[in-house]
């Protein structure tokens, strides 16, 4: 079960797609800044100065909101998030206080009512009393069901939605791994990198599927970040490990799209290494088979 964490993120992350798609080529920096009361939403997209048009981000903006409410707090009122074209990451920050519009934008009569009907709040901020009609709303909203706040197998809980305060998402593109252990003979090809000696902190999984299922092979880091399939390209040498990755891999497994590993391994274990990823890759019953260098 995927949690509210989880896809926040991930609509947070389509938000970007969506506007590098629109972005002209040779842009640096693109700023969505959103704004909803009830039904009323304006989302106007910055890029290097310049209002970008980019369809589709209401609905995803709207979705947001509603896995940002928090029991008795409400949910942002406005939100910012700023992505540049070299990174998946992406920074920003929402508020769930301040008047969400800029300048003097009147907000309809009933968009007010909505938010409080769906979005009650215990606080409400002044500018939303005086925009009501008439009195403040009792709460109408039940609490959702359909997530869980635990994380993924063997990790901590994932951390509660954020109402107001900062947003980052910062996926990693470089990895050091010190040791390495491998499969027994004739069961299927496993290699697992570790970022520590004694099987600690940060680690890899490459587990190949030869029993002609959907996903070729299984790449993943800690708990369950993983991908079934994804890999565009592997390379490997002495000293380092390059797997590319298609964005939606990439996201599963909260990496870049390029993710270096460097092998600080004896050379017995990165020979081990080379003919184990040859079998996870190649030996897949399904599935297109990543491009391999150095093996």
């Amino acid at each position: 079960m995927r949690s509210k964490y989880d896809e926040e993120r991930r609509l947070r992350l389509a938000i970007g797609d969506l506007v590098r798609a629109a972005a002209p080529p040779g842009w640096s920096d693109a700023t969505v800044r959103c704004g909803q009361v009830g039904g009323f939403t304006r989302v106007v997209v910055d890029c290097d100065g310049v209002e970008l048009g980019v369809q589709g981000l209401e609905e995803q903006v709207r979705r947001l909101r509603e896995l940002s409410y928090r029991d008795g707090e409400g949910t942002w009122f406005s939100c910012e998030l700023r992505f540049t074209p070299q990174s998946r990451s992406y920074r920003g920050h929402v508020d769930a206080d301040g008047f969400p519009f800029p300048g003097s934008t009147d907000i309809p009569d009933l968009a007010p009512l909505e938010e409080l009907a769906v979005f009650p709040r215990d606080t409400v901020p002044g500018w939303l009393v005086d925009a009501l009609p008439t009195a403040v709303p009792t709460g109408l909203r039940e609490p959702e069901e359909s997530w869980h706040a635990f994380g993924r197998s063997g990790e901590s809980p994932d951390p509660e939605p954020v109402v107001s305060g900062e947003l980052a998402y910062a996926p990693i593109e470089h990895l050091v791994v010190r040791e390495s252990g491998f499969g027994e003979e004739g069961a299927e090809p496993l290699a697992i990198l570790y970022e520590e000696a004694g099987g600690g902190g940060d680690h890899l999984l490459f587990l190949g599927r030869g029993d002609g299922g959907e996903q070729p092979y299984w790449v993943a880091r800690q708990g369950m970040r993983g991908t079934g399939g994804g890999i565009t390209a592997c390379v490997l040498d002495d000293r380092r490990l390059v797997l590319r990755l298609t964005p939606r891999a990439a996201d599963d497994m909260e990496t870049e799209t390029v993710l270096t590993v460097d092998l600080d391994l004896t050379p017995a274990e990165t020979e081990r290494l080379r003919i184990v990823l040859g079998e996870v890759f190649r030996g897949g019953a399904s599935g297109p088979t990543p491009s391999l260098t150095g093996f």
